[in-house]
């Protein structure tokens, strides 16, 4: 003769299960990424040296890390650059400030002027597209980065 779990009994066998889950999923690192990050910094200038009078630029570094899967793809590094003095050193991948994914890079360089609008008059505009630009940077054992770009 079967007897049926009481409501006690089926109560502890829940909380066993959901504490088994939250266990598993802090012990598979649910939510991590596959890629790894290293700080980088560096300076963004004209060929000359001189410092590109833009109200606001931003670097985007494009992995060129292949796909782990379908789903699992390197995230880009983004930067704000400080106008006054050309430097970055705030890149983020995944998490604020982490770096870029270790590997080789496309580097876009974005200003944008007045009312936060894209300005391609600072530079040539192929700067400015990861599929045209010609700023590459390889992160690995060298974390500095001196990246320049033409006057117009």
């Amino acid at each position: 003769m079967t007897t049926m779990p009481t409501s006690a009994q089926l109560g502890r066998t829940y909380c066993t299960v959901i504490a088994g889950m939250i266990l598993l999923s802090m012990i598979s690192g649910c939510g991590s990424q596959p890629y790894g990050t290293a700080p980088i910094s560096g300076k963004v200038t004209y060929e000359d040296g001189s410092l590109i009078p833009a109200p606001a630029i931003y670097l985007y570094f494009e992995s060129q890390e292949e796909n782990v899967d379908a789903k699992t793809f390197p995230r880009r590094g983004s930067a704000k650059v400080n106008v006054a003095d050309g430097t970055f050193s705030e890149v983020t991948t995944y998490e604020p400030g982490d770096g870029a994914i270790p590997g080789k890079h496309k580097v876009v360089v974005e200003v944008l002027g007045d009312g936060g609008v894209p300005d391609y008059s600072y530079f040539p505009r192929e700067y400015s597209d990861a599929a045209t630009t010609p700023l590459n940077i390889e992160v690995g054992s060298k974390r500095s980065f001196d990246l320049t770009v033409p006057k117009p």
